[in-house]
């Protein structure tokens, strides 16, 4: 029977702007001595498995020379029964418990058959090219995409904007005519 893991607390801080120059390793130092000082009862009373992708205890226990704030993390961390379990095996315990719960059934045949393998093998075409503009001035907008297909054949075309718009705009509606274009062209 598998056990169910229940939030016990949740701890929430403002760093200050001093820790926030903190290195990494360091700011994970720091969360694991303030969960240390909130939940002191838990710490003293159990073994703790630390399940992290870096392991802050090997960085303040092996480093040469300690800070002030290293050596005081170091006597806090010493005081306790704290396991470091690196988070990559964990996400590999939990896939291994996941196909142990599920087991395949029996009367399931194992086929080294790949349905629909044609549609696995597709054609590589060479890309179009898009080149687009717009332009407005005080009689109107306008818009021209033009394309230049994969065998070097130039396709252009122009529009005519009813409406007035910025430069920005035109160019804009002009990239939107020019991928409607070729969202229509490849159906």
């Amino acid at each position: 029977m598998m056990k169910k893991e229940n939030a016990l607390y949740y701890l929430s801080r403002t760093m200050t702007p001093n820790e926030l120059k903190y290195s990494p390793i360091e700011k994970l130092c720091l969360a694991l001595i303030f969960a240390i000082q909130k939940l002191k009862h838990y710490f003293q009373s159990h073994s703790i498995h630390l399940v992290s992708k870096a392991n802050p205890l090997k960085y303040v226990m092996t480093k040469p020379v300690l800070s002030d704030r290293l050596a005081r993390w170091y006597l806090q961390l010493q005081q306790f029964e704290i396991t470091y379990v690196p988070q990559k095996a964990i996400k590999g315990q939990v896939l291994a418990d996941f196909l142990a719960d599920h087991p395949m059934p029996a009367e399931w045949e194992l086929s080294d058959d790949l349905p629909d393998e044609d549609v696995l093998v597709i054609e590589i075409t060479p890309p179009w090219k898009m080149y687009f503009d717009g332009a407005s001035h005080k009689e109107g907008a306008g818009a021209g995409v033009v394309f230049v297909t994969s065998e070097g054949e130039v396709l252009p075309y122009s529009f005519t904007l009813t409406q007035n718009c910025s430069n920005n705009m035109t160019e804009y509606r002009a990239l939107i005519f020019g991928l409607e274009m070729a969202v229509d062209t490849k159906q």
